[in-house]
């Protein structure tokens, strides 16, 4: 008797009809599975501006991280920025996002919990690299209701990027001038001297600066962890923070501040004429040379621009915030 194998008695057609069909469903398996892997959903996500507590609440004088640590305290009156064009990447992928809007914030007047200014819709699920810039205000920029018009007049019409009047403050503070630029006028020096610079009674200095300080700064880390998480059909938010102690800053670390110092007797020195305000124009004049404060303890390699007198300090720092 002879037993017939059942697949051998299939017809060639037949055979041919079953391995075409159990290819199409395999494939389409397969498409199903790669369909899923390539659409992980979209969500939002919010960017807020946030800032440092060193400018809403000013800084301590101190020995501890983050003090003032030659006694003097400081406190800031406005403190605008001009922000924007945020640029995303996704990380696993070609995808980008942007937001061009730039604004003019005045830093000390926005609510603790930072201003929500950038919205993203229906981003892919997933990391994104993430920059922005402080910018060159100009007439494309948006004023917020935190700045005069006043004050944003003054960013745009001077192509400012900063605007800062803040308040050195110390019951025996002193400015000490280089003598070469001192412009005392009939102010009479207190007796004391710091190197071959008389030094006058000064307890508190004011300091109101407008500076260019164009920076793209990115991609950024949290925690170290790169860029921020988007999550299918949920809105997340990811915070831009604005520092307020940089200018006081003894040198420019990479990472880590915690070798910094920060001090703000050279300001207070930078005050050429006595008259208890720091302008631009004598931050300009003082040369670094002359400044005696400017000592070993600063460690000024590393500095974004090339550095000759106060106001090159007092920007550079800006630039890495």
């Amino acid at each position: 008797m002879t037993i017939i194998n059942p697949m051998t008695a299939v017809s060639s057609r037949s055979r041919t009809s079953f391995l075409l069909f159990t290819a199409l469903c395999m494939t389409s398996l397969l498409m199903a599975c790669e369909d899923e892997a390539v659409d992980p959903g979209n969500g939002s996500l919010s960017v807020i501006l946030e800032a440092e507590g060193t400018v809403i609440d000013g800084l301590e004088p101190g020995d501890e991280p983050g003090q003032i640590q030659d006694e003097w305290s400081v406190d800031f009156a406005h403190y605008l920025v001009a922000i924007g064009d945020i640029d995303l990447k996704l990380s696993a992928g070609s995808k980008t996002a942007e937001a061009p809007e730039s604004f003019v914030v005045d830093l000390t007047k926005i609510p603790p919990s930072g201003l929500p200014l950038w919205e993203f819709e229906a981003l892919q699920a997933g990391r994104w690299d993430f920059n922005y810039s402080t910018v060159i205000a100009n007439n494309e920029t948006t004023r917020h209701e935190s700045v005069s018009q006043d004050d944003f007049n003054t960013v745009v019409e001077n192509g400012l990027t900063y605007h800062i009047d803040g308040m050195i403050s110390k019951s025996d503070g002193q400015s000490c001038p280089p003598a070469s630029l001192a412009m005392p006028g009939d102010k009479m020096p207190n007796g004391q001297m710091d190197g071959d610079n008389l030094c006058y009674d000064a307890p508190e200095v004011r300091f109101v600066v407008g500076a260019e300080a164009e920076t793209v700064f990115g991609p950024c880390e949290v925690g170290g962890v790169p860029g921020a998480v988007v999550t299918a059909n949920q809105s997340q938010s990811t915070a831009i923070t604005i520092h307020g102690d940089h200018p006081f800053f003894n040198g420019f670390p990479e990472g880590d501040e915690g070798g910094v110092i920060r001090l703000a007797q050279w300001i207070a020195d930078c005050d050429l004429n006595l008259d208890g305000l720091v302008d631009q124009a004598e931050l300009e004049t003082a040369k670094l040379e002359l400044l005696t404060q400017i000592d070993t303890r600063y460690q000024l390699g590393g500095s974004p621009i090339t550095l000759e007198n106060g106001y090159d300090l007092f920007r550079s720092q800006l630039k890495t915030q």
